[in-house]
């Protein structure tokens, strides 16, 4: 690429928020070169498509968004897809020539140096070490992702996620620190501490587990902050230690974000993960006063109706505040799928229908009261937001009336009524 020619690029990341980090690590390095981040698809030179492989559902979400753009634009396809299926992305999108992998920042010199020709290019992450930099491109405003680790050391028979992004790789303390520093001074208000587990975050680094250090630093360091800890693996007296922390810090948002993925003795040993009594836990963290964010897969292919019923049994029990669902994707050749489709439809819906109605009952308890809260957007009508205990993107959305609030502060709202998981205020 001659040094002076400058292309334009339209950013689209799917999947989880470390993937959106990726890609704002691999922006940044972008634009530091003097080129521009459009939100014009049409006018863009370049699309930057960072994807996901998790699941079944997001391959295919994958391979739709990227056959369809890739008739009339030239695609960068980076991520996770392109290091799971590695050189077959070549015939599966022939449209497409540029392929990088995860942590795509380290290969933008490779990706601007490929601009200008035609050839076929495949460059993978070999996931040796953790990548970030200090030119990192927001995506957001008001809050942002830091991530504080990459890989994992867990072996859930349900996850390529350690093959597709490696062991563990935690940052340095100083590094997480700086970042958060650094965002600060760019008017960042809420930090959403995010890694594939952050439970083990340290242990491989400095040889014991360094999260609670961590939380203690920030808590220290940026007392006009706001922290919120997701992806919180439940290990029993670990989890419970973290959970007090986040009680006692000020800075830390009273929400615990713990992918307990199942309630069964049985289904959970099928899944290769550490037995815990979930319903023990769920009520410890809820004696802390926490808000309980949990995520479970339903229809795993050992799951028999009676730990179904189990699971079922928890959730009518409300421990949960916000739930993530997730249908079985087939993600292990050695683990025979199971039930049929319609049968793991059935218990998905069963679990839906229950917790809607948990979930209302809880919002509608709101209602006359003041709450924190932080809009982002406006259209000629509404008002669009969330409460300051959401979490962005995936808890529930807060609409005003008043179209003419100032975005990107936070301000006192009185809820007056609940509709469709969305608060009216």
């Amino acid at each position: 690429m001659k040094k002076d020619k400058k292309f334009s690029f339209y950013p689209i990341s799917l999947g989880c928020f470390k993937n959106q980090v990726d890609l704002e690590f691999l922006l940044g390095k972008i634009s530091n070169e003097g080129h521009r981040i459009t939100y014009d698809l049409d006018n863009a030179d370049f699309v930057l498509l960072n994807t996901c492989s998790f699941i079944d559902e997001s391959r295919m979400e994958t391979e739709r968004i990227a056959k369809n753009i890739s008739r009339n634009k030239r695609v960068i396809m980076l991520g996770c897809y392109v290091q799971m299926f590695q050189d077959s992305c070549f015939n599966l999108f022939p449209n497409i020539d540029l392929f990088f992998g995860t942590e795509s920042g380290q290969f933008y010199k490779e990706i601007l140096n490929s601009l200008d020709d035609n050839r076929k290019i495949l460059i993978l992450n070999k996931n040796k070490k953790i990548f970030y930099c200090n030119e990192r491109f927001n995506l957001n405003r008001f809050h942002t992702y830091i991530k504080i680790s990459e890989g994992c050391l867990r072996k859930c028979s349900f996850c390529r996620i350690p093959q597709i992004r490696g062991k563990l790789r935690s940052r340095r303390l100083t590094s997480i620190l700086d970042e958060v520093k650094i965002l600060s001074e760019k008017g960042f208000t809420e930090f959403e501490l995010i890694a594939e587990d952050t439970s083990l975050y340290g242990i491989d680094l400095y040889k014991k587990r360094k999260m609670m250090k961590l939380m203690e630093l920030l808590d220290k360091n940026f007392f006009d902050k706001k922290f919120r800890l997701l992806y919180v693996y439940p290990e029993k007296n670990n989890i419970l230690e973290l959970a007090k922390l986040i009680k006692d810090l000020k800075t830390f948002i009273k929400y615990i974000d713990v992918p307990f993925q199942h309630v069964s003795k049985n289904v959970l040993r099928s899944m290769k993960r550490e037995y815990m009594d979930v319903f023990e836990i769920s009520e410890k963290i809820k004696s802390f006063g926490l808000i309980l964010r949990s995520s479970f897969i339903i229809g795993y292919p050992f799951e028999t109706k009676k730990d179904f019923d189990l699971l079922k049994d928890f959730i009518k029990k409300g421990y949960v505040d916000k739930l993530g669902l997730f249908i079985y994707s087939d993600e292990n050749p050695k683990i025979k799928d199971l039930l049929s489709y319609k049968t793991k439809m059935e218990r998905y819906n069963d679990i839906i229908k229950i917790n809607r109605k948990i979930a209302y009952e809880k919002m509608k308890m709101k209602i006359g009261k003041y709450h924190k809260a932080i809009f982002y957007h406006s259209d000629k009508k509404f008002s669009y937001g969330r409460l300051m205990e959401d979490a962005p993107e995936i808890d529930d959305i807060l609409v005003s009336l008043n179209s003419d609030i100032e975005k990107f502060k936070l301000i006192d709202v009185l809820v007056k009524d609940v509709r469709n998981f969305k608060y009216l205020c």
